[in-house]
This record gives structure tokens, C-alpha cells and sequence, in this order.
């Protein structure tokens, strides 16, 4: 498969790309991600859904610069597709043709249940593991649904409801919010009973701009929007503002400029399929149908999911800034260890040992930065890169451990700005001592055997090495317990 991939994805509202670099086997990343606000859909709903000249302009306009971004990435493979604007488009024909002869580019226009299922492959792999869920994909035509049963995509649903769409049909006429209602859930009865669910994952650009809003408003101390999770009762009222609010209003409640024509639309849409799911808990996936398309693609013979106990992140991360990976590795037997053997001391869940094997194996890759201060630099790496399979929660702890690997332990004041997603203090504290004492027990990186037993308030070290340089670090390391360390 080509090492860099281009996905253009035409939508009602927008087009956008993305740009994606394999590293490994099955292990990428995004390198370029641009957006036009192209419109396509603008004022086609009230003549029969056909193309106005000037989207049509607009679209050509940004492909054209599209394909220029393509060549200066050199990219190998390029998929293009389009969805609802297109697919309702009596002259849909006249761009593609258009495109085909002058930008050598191939649109594939599809079906709202293979959009769909693109959106809910792009977000089911980039999430942590979900027994069930449905995906909602708000667009400017159209909204896609997908239900996720046992990690598994088992039925898709498209809508004829988008908020481009809604604007011109309704907003744009003034008509009462009751029957724009009415007309929704006219259009929601045709859904089947399976997708009923109380979990939502929230994909496209109305939800993800609803998400950011609420960490905003409640000061939450990540900035990653992907795995952002809340519960709909406690933000019921806000949504109803944006609803019922005018365009000052919106401004005031914090929706961005580019959204003011959108926001009412989408909002109202996602208050009808949440009443209707009975839905309290929403999941924000920043990965949708152009991730889906690339892994339809990378994954074609694994039935397009990543492998069993596969983290993307993980290994796209350790592909491209790990110096020392069998090393990590090492330190992470010795950390497993650890924590077994002090059990009875710090008393932590033993669902802590999966984070703290993680800080292992990603302890240094801040060190491909520089090598000064690289434990910081891990942590911002882990802290804004450590996204796709892993929660805010496991992500900023994984972070934390890699910022204290050393002498010190994390303070109090040092965590407050994250102190809503972290654990109590005295587990990060030993979870970081563990990290920090399995890595200086490891100092020569001679990867040896090392046993270890605890008795009587004392850790006893068994191994055929002389650990002199671990020794004399081991005096300077600040204990979360009163313990003492004996090396045989």
C-alpha cells in the first residue's frame, strides 16, 4: 500500500483532506489536513436539489488546490468521495466531468448507508473498545447513523436531514421551531428499533464544535476534543439555548463565527435523535468518514479493524520517536514486577498496571526532540499525541508518570491543573516511583534478569549485575512509603 494516502471528502457544507503517512505495517499518522468551505449544497435544496453555478465554481476552485497539495506531498493513492449534495444532484455529472478533465481527480460519489459505515469504521477504531453504541454523523444534507454492537458495525441508517439543508427549507423562512420538530421526528420514525441506544458517538463537525463549547464552558483542563465524553443531562439547558438563540445569542454562548449558520440546525437535529435514543452518555470522535475511507483501505484483509489489543497512537508514536525500544520494553517487565511485589504496600487497582506499562514503553521518546528536559517533551508529545484507543483519563496519567520519571514525585500543586481526570495523588506517586525505579534499574540497558521480594518493610534485589550506577541513584529517589531497598 502506498506510504502516503490523500482522502477528499465532498460534503454539503464542506470539502475537506486529509493526508495520512504509514510509519508501519499498520501504524500512520496525519501529516495535512485542509478545508474549504465550499457549500456545495447552498441553495439546491429549494430547486430540486440541483448544483447552483457559483457552488459549483467554489468546488472546483478548492480541488484544484487540493490536487496541488497532493503533488507537493507526493502522495501516492487519492480517494474522493462525495456524499449527500451530490448523490441528490440532478447535475451532479457536470462537476465530475469537469473534474476528471481538467484535475485528473475521480470523485466516487456514495450511498448514505456506505457513508455511514465509513464514519463508524473511522470512529469505532480511533475510540477506546465499545461493547455498543451508535455513531451520528450531522452533515449539510444528510445525517448518517451506525449501531455498534460488540465492537462490531452491525447496521447503518441515512437520513434526509442536514443542517444546510434545515437552513434553507426552514431557518432561513422563520418557521416556528415546533415544526421543524415535527418534520424531524416525522423523519426519525423510519429508524429501526435496533439503533435505540444510550450511548452516542458524536461525529462531524456540529457535534464536535457542541463538545468543544462544553470543555470550554466547564474549563476542562484537556484541549483534545477526540474521546471527549459528557453526560446530555447536564448540558440539556445549554443546548436548548443554542436552539432558541439568534445570531448575538450564539455569539454569546460561545459558538464560533463559521458556525453561526449551522449550529441551530445540527443542535436540533441531535436533541431529536438523543430524546428518541433516550441517550445520556455522548462520546466525541474526531475521526469520521475520511479516516474510515483510509482504513476501509489499510485494513481491506482485516475486516477492517486493527488487530487485537492494537493502539495506533502507541505505535505510530513509537515508530517515528522511540530510540530505545527493547530497552522500554525491559523497563516494563521490571515496573510490572514492581507492582507486584510491592502490592501489599500500595494497595493500588491492578488496572493501574496498563497505564504505567504504556509510560514505559513511551518514557523516552521525547529524547528524539531533545535530549534536555526530554521528559518534558515526552509529556507533550504523550499528552497531545496519545489520542486514538486510549481515554483522557489514561491519557494525561500515562503523561503524568512520564513527566515525575525521576528523582521527585508529583506534587499536589504541580497536578492541580488536572487534578479532575487524574487519580488521588499517592497512587500517581507510586505509580511514578515504580516507573522511575524500574528505568534506573535499568541504567545500563543490559536488559538482565532481575528478581525481586518484599518482607518486613523491604524490597530485596536480586541479580547477577553489579548495578553500580543504579545503586548510587537509587540513595537520591524520594519513596511514596517508608521502606528500605536492599540490592543482592
Amino acid at each position: 500500500m502506498s506510504k502516503r494516502t490523500a482522502i477528499i471528502d465532498i460534503g454539503s457544507n464542506s470539502a475537506r483532506m486529509a493526508i495520512f503517512e504509514r510509519s508501519s505495517r499498520f501504524a500512520f499518522h496525519l501529516i495535512n489536513e485542509t478545508k474549504g468551505r465550499v457549500r456545495i449544497g447552498e441553495g439546491a435544496y429549494n430547486f430540486g436539489g440541483v448544483l447552483q453555478e457559483p457552488a459549483l465554481k467554489r468546488a472546483f476552485n478548492t480541488l484544484e488546490e487540493f490536487t496541488a497539495i497532493i503533488q507537493s506531498y507526493h502522495c501516492e493513492k487519492v480517494f474522493c468521495i462525495a456524499t449527500s449534495a451530490l448523490r441528490d444532484a440532478p447535475n451532479a455529472s457536470v462537476l465530475l466531468n469537469q473534474i476528471r478533465q481538467n484535475l485528473q481527480l475521480n470523485i466516487k460519489i456514495i450511498d448514505g448507508k456506505k457513508e455511514a459505515y465509513y464514519g463508524a469504521i473511522g470512529a469505532l477504531n480511533y475510540l477506546r473498545e465499545l461493547d455498543e453504541a451508535v455513531t451520528i454523523d450531522i452533515g449539510g444534507g444528510s445525517t448518517e447513523l451506525a449501531k455498534i454492537e460488540n465492537g462490531i458495525v452491525v447496521d447503518t441508517f441515512s437520513l434526509n436531514i442536514g443542517t444546510v439543508r434545515l437552513k434553507e427549507l426552514f431557518f432561513d423562512k422563520k418557521a416556528p421551531l415546533n415544526s421543524i420538530r415535527l418534520f424531524i421526528d416525522t423523519l426519525l420514525e423510519k429508524i429501526p428499533e435496533r439503533f435505540t441506544c444510550k450511548t452516542i458517538i458524536g461525529i462531524g463537525g456540529t457535534l464536535r464544535s457542541l463538545s468543544k463549547i462544553i470543555m470550554e464552558r466547564t474549563n476542562y483542563p484537556l484541549k483534545t476534543v477526540h474521546g471527549f465524553e459528557y453526560a446530555l443531562e447536564d448540558h440539556r439547558p445549554f443546548i436548548d439555548a443554542i436552539v432558541n438563540a439568534d445570531v448575538l445569542g450564539l455569539k454569546a454562548l460561545g459558538v464560533r463565527k463559521d458556525r453561526y449558520d449551522t449550529m441551530r440546525e445540527g443542535c436540533i437535529i441531535f436533541q431529536s435523535i438523543a430524546k428518541k435514543f433516550m441517550a445520556n452518555t455522548i462520546i466525541t470522535s474526531g475521526a469520521g468518514i475520511r479516516e474510515g475511507v483510509y482504513l476501509c483501505d489499510l485494513l481491506r484483509t482485516n475486516h477492517h479493524k486493527f488487530p487485537s489489543n492494537f493502539k495506533l497512537s502507541l505505535r505510530s508514536l513509537k515508530d517515528r520517536f522511540s530510540l530505545t525500544e527493547k530497552e522500554n520494553l525491559s523497563i516494563k517487565r521490571v515496573a510490572l514486577s514492581l507492582f507486584d511485589v510491592l502490592q501489599p504496600l500500595h494497595n493500588m487497582m491492578e488496572t493501574y498496571k496498563y497505564e504505567l506499562g504504556i509510560a514505559c514503553e513511551l518514557c523516552n521518546i521525547g529524547i528524539k526532540l531533545g535530549f534536555y528536559q526530554n521528559n518534558l517533551h515526552s509529556f507533550y508529545f504523550v499528552l497531545n499525541n496519545l489520542n486514538y484507543g486510549f481515554s483522557h483519563q489514561q491519557k494525561i496519567l500515562i503523561a503524568t508518570l512520564i513527566k515525575y520519571q525521576s528523582n521527585k514525585l508529583p506534587l499536589e500543586e504541580e497536578i492541580a491543573p488536572y487534578k479532575t481526570v487524574l487519580p488521588e495523588l499517592k497512587t500517581l506517586n507510586w505509580l511514578s516511583f515504580l516507573l522511575s525505579l524500574a528505568k534506573t534499574l535499568n541504567h545500563d540497558m543490559s536488559q538482565e534478569k532481575i528478581a525481586f521480594q518484599y518482607q518486613n518493610h523491604t524490597l530485596t534485589i536480586e541479580t547477577d549485575k553489579k548495578l553500580f550506577l543504579a545503586r548510587e541513584h537509587i540513595k537520591q529517589m524520594v519513596k511514596p512509603a517508608s521502606f528500605a531497598i536492599i540490592i543482592k
